[in-house]
């Protein structure tokens, strides 16, 4: 099995718990049933047919359940163009974009402090301080505009997903930010809803890979190493992100995540590269 890492900038991390917390109230947590998934997401009398969920989906409105979501997470495996492996070229722009904004950020507001230190006048600080606003604002818009063609390109681009909903909400866009917000708690609730992880008989199910890292940062882990177990199962062994939790409880060393679906879904879709895909000990690293 492929290992991919996406390592996720500092400044998400802390956003991201209470969203799975959300998540993980919508759904019975359970195995899902693939086979009848597959059925009816393929057949176009199912009220759970793929093309109807994604067309609501695609109208931006939060009117789709959380067992629709489950559906169309899943349902995606099926799908002629699905590829767990296929990472956007919009991703590594994105990334690196937000991180300069962050740092613009930071700088517009240790430039104002140092303005008030010199004790300016209130109408000199105001146009100092709108000048840097607006070249904060023009920043965010690209990076929101690339962002959104990163999610046309492959709208299960969690990380892409979350990046857009908190620039959104920094420019005052609430109610898109909101959406946004939406559609992540759904997407993780599935995953979260699939099973605990602690163990193979209920191990996560994802339908990519880099979700299963993207997860983990949002349950509050660093992951500090990845196994391959057969006969199809991901083993990425954890520590808490916040230190301070492991003195307080037992937690988890690691989480199971069930490829197997994904793996055989590759397969059939691309089998000139099956012998790829289930070889272990094969490595795949993105880095931001």
């Amino acid at each position: 099995m492929k290992k991919i890492i996406v390592l996720l900038p500092l400044l998400f991390i802390s956003f991201l718990p209470p969203l799975a917390v959300a998540a993980q109230k919508k759904l019975k947590v359970e195995k899902p049933d693939l086979e009848q998934i597959r059925r009816a997401t393929l057949d176009p009398a199912s009220k759970f047919y793929y093309p109807k969920l994604q067309k609501m989906y695609e109208v931006n409105d939060t009117v789709m359940t959380p067992e629709q979501y489950r559906y169309y997470y899943f349902g995606s495996m099926y799908q002629e163009d699905y590829n767990p492996y296929r990472k956007s070229d919009y991703t590594d722009r994105t990334d690196s974009l937000l991180n300069l904004n962050y740092a613009a950020r930071q700088r517009r507001d240790s430039t104002m402090e140092a303005d008030k230190a010199k004790k300016l006048g209130a109408f000199e600080l105001k146009r100092r301080y709108e000048n840097a606003r607006t070249r904060n604002m023009r920043e965010q818009r690209e990076i929101v505009k690339i962002a959104e063609m990163a999610l046309a390109d492959n709208p299960f681009d969690l990380q892409s997903m979350y990046m857009l909903s908190r620039l959104l909400k920094d420019m005052g866009k609430d109610m898109l930010s909101r959406i946004w917000d939406y559609r992540l708690e759904n997407l993780l609730g599935a995953i979260i809803s699939s099973g605990t992880g602690k163990d193979q008989e209920n191990a996560f199910f994802v339908i990519s890979p880099d979700h299963e890292y993207f997860l983990l940062e949002v349950l509050g882990y660093d992951v500090d190493d990845y196994e391959y177990r057969e006969p199809g199962y991901d083993y990425l062994k954890v520590s808490p992100s916040d230190s301070s939790r492991a003195t307080r409880s037992r937690l988890p060393e690691g989480f199971f995540f069930d490829v197997r679906p994904l793996i055989q879904q590759y397969n059939i879709k691309y089998p000139e590269n099956s012998a790829e895909s289930t070889a272990t000990g094969d490595e795949i690293i993105l880095e931001n």
